[in-house]
């Protein structure tokens, strides 16, 4: 598919800040004018949850002030251009990653404790919205053992810092 084509459908169908993502992320990669992909090359491109995110780091700033949008919302919609589910395995992976790796003592060393139960507090949040993800409950039996070491170091830390 022509990627001017593809583009003007996004432009066409979607709303303006759909189409500056789609733009922004072709446009790193690729000669809009000139370039060919075919469908699953571009599904590949932006269903990824973690390239997607980072090719559009550099415009955050635009799409949450001029758009008022959040990057969670563009990727639903590019999902649902593409007849994913956004809730999928990139997603689930992506949280994961940004959880997996926790160590207590960054949370215990904080020492204004307001602060500190607000960053513990964030940390559960990002555990809870794993746990109850469509991905995570339908593959529960061979995800749950990802979460283990998260949800201890949780505890771990919410005991220790006295928020039980």
């Amino acid at each position: 598919m022509e990627l001017t084509v593809f583009l003007e459908n996004i432009k066409k169908n979607q709303e303006e800040v759909v189409y500056f993502c789609c733009n922004h992320v072709l446009s790193k990669k690729f000669d809009i004018a000139k370039d060919n992909l075919d469908e699953i090359t571009l599904k590949n491109l932006f269903i990824n949850y973690e390239s997607f995110t980072k090719s559009l780091n550099d415009s955050a700033g635009i799409i949450y002030k001029k758009y008022e949008a959040e990057l969670d919302d563009v990727y639903k919609e590019i999902c649902n251009l593409f007849n994913e589910d956004f809730d999928n395995a990139y997603l689930f992976n992506y949280r994961l990653t940004r959880v997996k790796n926790q160590e207590a003592r960054q949370f215990l060393d904080i020492e204004d404790k307001d602060t500190q139960e607000t960053v513990i507090q964030k940390f559960e949040d990002k555990i809870n919205t794993i746990l109850e993800s469509k991905y995570y409950r339908e593959n529960k039996e061979k995800l749950s053992e990802n979460l283990i070491i998260p949800q201890k170091t949780l505890e771990l830390i919410k005991s220790v810092a006295g928020m039980y």
